[in-house]
């Protein structure tokens, strides 16, 4: 470990942390791991939470390891360190004191959070980050969950299957407030349907809460559900979709995925025809691709008359 680090982190000494910006990127790359694991010794103390002056070195000290992955792109060489040290600070409280005051160890995570997360796009640092990325959902920390669900949502878009092996704990951090990660759930269904199928009436039970944006990315759920003709999944949601067609925001997505339905079980859709016409003669300008749901149940009538 460099001698600067050695003399900060060993002795604690926040008056020289500063000097480490003297310091080139290159001079110290080598040393981070190291020094990233005598961070985790200190911030593992007792007397941690109560030692401003630790508190202070160790924050620096942060700002400094991390910048320099960055500027040296070192992240896949340190990634087990910065992730241990992360992963560390799951043992403490990261529930804020007051109104908006981090505790000494949230600040740690948030502060190491976009260094690693940032690294979406690589697939060695997301296998070892995702796993302690998920576990941050559900320990109470609002603007925690709410950073950690903007990076995994960008994570599900180039890595969704190292997301689908917690598709359980996402969706359930969805039906707890987390409305955000609904936009992963698309992406991690093609792999772990299971586990959304399960809750789908409670996520459904969502849409009226929900942004426009958010509403949009269940309604993407449903679209991949119903490609993947998944019948019990379809039968629930089609009074669902029926219902929502009057919002003239959605009715474009919810057509298209009625006319998925339609193609491979339109007997699933007749009752619902009288609805779908009085919905037609207020909104004429989607007559084109109701003729389509009509003309496939319609096909089925027929054969059902000539059988």
């Amino acid at each position: 470990m460099h001698q600067l680090f050695r003399l900060v982190l060993g002795q604690k000494d926040l008056s020289r942390a500063g000097d480490l910006f003297s310091l080139d990127d290159s001079e110290i790359e080598d040393s981070l791991t190291e020094a990233l694991e005598q961070i985790k010794i200190i911030s593992s103390s007792s007397d941690y939470q109560t030692n401003n002056n630790d508190q202070a070195v160790v924050e620096i000290c942060i700002t400094r390891i991390t910048t320099a992955i960055r500027e040296t792109e070192s992240i896949e060489k340190h990634a087990k360190a910065l992730v241990g040290l992360w992963d560390s600070c799951l043992e403490h409280n990261l529930r804020p004191f007051g109104k908006d005051e981090d505790t000494p160890h949230a600040k740690i995570a948030s502060d190491i959070m976009s260094c690693i997360l940032q690294n979406y796009n690589r697939p060695s640092v997301m296998a070892l980050a995702i796993p302690i990325a998920v576990k941050f959902l559900h320990r109470g920390n609002k603007e925690l969950c709410r950073n950690m669900s903007n990076y995994l949502s960008l994570a599900a878009i180039t890595k969704a299957d190292l997301l689908a092996d917690h598709t359980e704990v996402i969706v359930k951090s969805i039906l707890q407030g987390n409305t955000m990660l609904l936009r992963v759930l698309p992406a991690v269904y093609e792999k772990q349907p299971q586990p959304i199928n399960r809750h789908l009436t409670e996520l459904l039970a969502l849409m009226s809460q929900l942004e426009q944006p958010e509403q949009y990315h269940l309604l993407r759920l449903l679209h991949v559900a119903a490609k993947k003709k998944q019948l019990e999944v379809v039968q629930k949601c089609i009074p669902f979709l029926i219902g929502h067609l009057k919002d003239s925001t959605h009715n474009d997505i919810i057509l298209n995925i009625l006319i998925e339905i339609a193609s491979y079980e339109p007997v699933a859709l007749n009752s619902f025809l009288p609805m779908l016409k009085e919905i037609g003669e207020r909104f004429p300008y989607l007559i084109g691709q109701m003729a389509r749901i009509y003309g496939a149940v319609g096909h089925v009538d027929e054969l059902e008359y000539a059988g």
